[in-house]
């Protein structure tokens, strides 16, 4: 919950910050350019937003797929089947 919490927020900050980003460049260059500028930010938001959320919440992005505790599910899973095949 703390994570999808964390995304809001960084995507709120994000897509006014391209859109402040967006005006600017249209008003001193052109409207084409504006646009250009704001959906590149807009879109590469979201990954952005993601990689801070996991960093906010690990501080580290070397388990940023969840691996580490996906292979110790599986693990822990053939460690109990393998028990109660020996039982």
């Amino acid at each position: 919950m703390k994570a999808l919490l964390l995304y809001t927020v960084f995507v709120a900050i994000g897509a006014v910050l391209s859109a402040v980003v967006g005006y600017n460049v249209e008003r001193q260059v052109s409207e084409a350019a504006g646009l250009i500028v704001f959906l590149a930010m807009f879109f590469s938001n979201f990954v952005v937003s993601w990689i801070f959320v996991i960093l906010a919440i690990d501080r580290t992005l070397k388990n940023a797929y969840g691996r580490a505790e996906q292979l110790a599910i599986e693990k822990d899973g053939r460690t109990a089947a393998s028990g109660r095949a020996a039982s």
